[in-house]
């Protein structure tokens, strides 16, 4: 697939450890002034501790997060950061883990419709403690991840930066495969919701099938 350039824009990977597997999610932040190493560095050290304070002590035990990885979108060559956590920190939540496939969907939501309008993030980690029965979560969980989110979209803010979805396709070909823009899109987030308070599932999270 053809690289798809994103002007101004960061990806930033969050990687965690779950029982011996990989897992990771991903965000984009657009700064108008651009990025470079050093205002690369200093976000992602800001979101290193937001991440260790606000999001892990949400989580299980048995989640640990390892590093982040920022790079910037606007060539195939571009900058690249990855940024160790030494030691790991490891979720502060009470319980047993539930197993690596369950996990907990939040949604961003732009001002445009359509899937290139709405980005989302499976959340791992999860304790029998979040859990109401065997498919639901609690309410609890549920406001703690959107509080976080929340943070998360202010701490880009703070640190000149909007909080964005990437768009890098415009729909499909007649054989089905997704066609790729000349530049991608990043949409301003305006908020965070989650459909229902249903448990979800990434199969490929559970050990050996990848992250």
């Amino acid at each position: 697939m053809a690289f798809v350039p994103v002007p101004d824009t960061i990806e930033v990977e969050t990687v965690f450890e779950l029982y011996g597997q990989v897992v990771e999610n991903t965000s984009y932040f657009t700064n108008a002034a651009g990025w470079d190493e050093t205002s690369i560095t200093d976000f992602l050290t800001a979101l290193r501790t937001l991440i260790s304070t606000d999001l892990m002590p949400l989580l299980a035990a048995a989640i640990k997060f390892t590093r982040l990885v920022g790079t910037l979108l606007d060539a195939v060559d571009s900058l690249g950061i990855v940024m160790s956590v030494t030691p790991p920190v490891s979720g502060s939540a009470g319980g047993a883990g539930l197993p690596n496939n369950s996990a907990y969907v939040v949604t961003f939501n732009t001002a445009t419709r359509g899937r290139g309008g709405r980005g989302r993030n499976y959340i791992a980690g999860l304790t029998i403690n979040d859990e109401v029965d065997a498919n639901t979560v609690t309410g609890d969980f549920r406001t703690g991840l959107l509080s976080y989110y929340t943070a998360l979209r202010a701490l880009g803010s703070e640190n000149g930066a909007t909080m964005v979805v990437v768009s890098r396709f415009s729909g499909v070909d007649s054989d089905g495969k997704p066609i790729p823009r000349v530049t991608g899109l990043a949409r301003p987030i305006t908020s965070f919701s989650t459909f229902d308070t249903t448990l979800d599932s990434q199969r490929r999270r559970l050990p050996g099938r990848g992250t």
